[in-house]
């Protein structure tokens, strides 16, 4: 029967078998990125698709596909998981592949963007490739999941909980159950694999190993350098935002940090260059992840950074990259924008050295924060904001099927 497209596009997303071969449909139900996105995968492609009929969808580069003429593969088989992270009752679902068992299995932890599980079928597709099965979920506040919006400590006890649902899984072996993250989830992942000797093996994209903070400012200022804002404007944009999250991390201002944000807020106002960096839609959608410090008079701000201190903005992952005992596989873009990958790779590195936990990290040249290749320059429009529109979205060249190399060398059954 045909059903009209709707920004609940939940019960359609999963794996079919298309004209031309394999396609993943799912979805970006809310407007985090600028808009909500309905989103078709066929290999290391990304398209956003748009609806022209009841059951009707055109991608980008003009194909159309029928919703009642797609077939469900039957290489995977889901199932819905409800479970309980302190208290917080959290949604999620279980993508096993379709041979006979017990698998490996993974969690997934969400980024800071996406905050409902369909998004993370897209990184999905290696891990089942290799024959683990892996839990993606609803982040608290978003979804069919309860709460609100978590920090990375509330992230840390979702993935514990979750880990123990896939421990009570008949289908999976518990022995072979490892964290996957990407971005903002691998501040918690590490905590987690840090304290339970039980996860047996961490993946992560573009992991960083700075703190919140650091990785913030970085992401700020190489947006807007991307745009061509000159280095006196970034000096000044690096300060404001260096006190903006000292005292958002502490809840609390002294005269002299009050001072500090002052002058550098009067240079962000006198800067006459960052007109060339176009905001993004979801920059738009919310102010505070802008790379550009808001414009508020300085009392104001201070006010509402002085409220509850944030301490996930200053947490350090390294030590818990010292206690990590099992495997660990990372990968980067090398041109990532949201995450300073020389010092990420050089801390976490060391770390695990001197842990002694066996580790693989990869950066890959002229990749992005998703492991997508640089996105084209569009009039308009910055890189950020072109990427997480999906525009002319690859990801880059092999490096999925090296995740899935690794895991079925380290883990897997290679059977999916």
């Amino acid at each position: 029967m045909s059903v009209t497209i709707s920004p609940d596009f939940a019960d359609r997303c999963g794996w079919y078998d298309g004209p031309s071969g394999p396609l993943l449909l799912t979805q970006v139900p809310e407007a985090y990125f600028g808009e909500p996105m309905i989103l078709v995968s066929s290999g290391d492609r990304v398209q956003r698709l748009h609806a022209v009929g009841d059951t009707r969808l055109r991608t980008d580069d003009g194909a159309v596909l029928d919703l009642d003429r797609l077939s469900r593969s039957s290489r995977y088989v889901e199932r819905l998981v409800r479970f309980l992270a302190r208290g917080v009752e959290l949604a999620g679902t279980i993508i096993t592949p379709a041979t006979s068992g017990p698998h490996p299995a993974v969690v997934f932890v969400h980024g800071a963007a996406g905050g409902q599980r369909d998004f993370n079928r897209l990184f999905a597709e290696p891990f089942l490739a290799a024959g683990v099965a892996v839990l993606i979920y609803d982040k608290a506040g978003h979804g069919l999941s309860k709460g609100t919006e978590p920090t990375i400590f509330d992230q840390r006890d979702a993935a514990s909980a979750a880990l123990d649902v896939l421990a009570r899984q008949p289908d999976l072996d518990a022995g072979r159950t490892g964290l996957a993250g990407v971005s903002n989830g691998m501040w918690a992942v590490p905590m987690v694999a840090s304290s339970q000797s039980e996860v047996a093996f961490v993946v992560g994209i573009g992991s960083p190993g700075v703190s919140m903070a650091e990785s913030e400012e970085h992401r700020r200022v190489k947006a807007l350098r991307d745009a061509g804002v000159g280095d006196a404007t970034l000096a000044a944009v690096a300060r404001a935002w260096r006190g903006i999250f000292a005292i958002a991390a502490t809840g609390s201002a002294d005269a002299q940090s009050v001072a500090e944000l002052g002058d550098a807020m009067a240079d962000v106002g006198r800067s006459t260059d960052l007109s060339r960096y176009v905001v993004p839609g979801f920059a738009q959608e919310n102010p505070m992840v802008s790379p550009i410090p808001p414009r508020l008079p300085v009392d104001e701000l201070v006010q509402m950074l002085a409220d509850d201190p944030s301490p996930e903005l200053v947490y350090d992952p390294v030590p818990d990259y010292l206690q990590v005992s099992c495997p660990v596989f990372l990968q980067y873009g090398a041109d990532d924008t949201s995450v300073p990958v020389t010092a990420s790779v050089e801390r976490i590195t060391q770390a695990l050295r001197q842990g002694g936990a066996p580790h693989l990290v990869r950066v890959y040249p002229e990749l992005e924060h998703l492991l997508n290749v640089i996105p084209p320059d569009v009039p308009g429009a910055s890189r950020e904001g072109v990427m997480y529109a999906f525009h002319d979205f690859h990801f880059g060249a092999g490096v999925r099927q090296e995740l899935t190399s690794w895991l079925t060398a380290t883990v897997g059954t290679g059977e999916a």
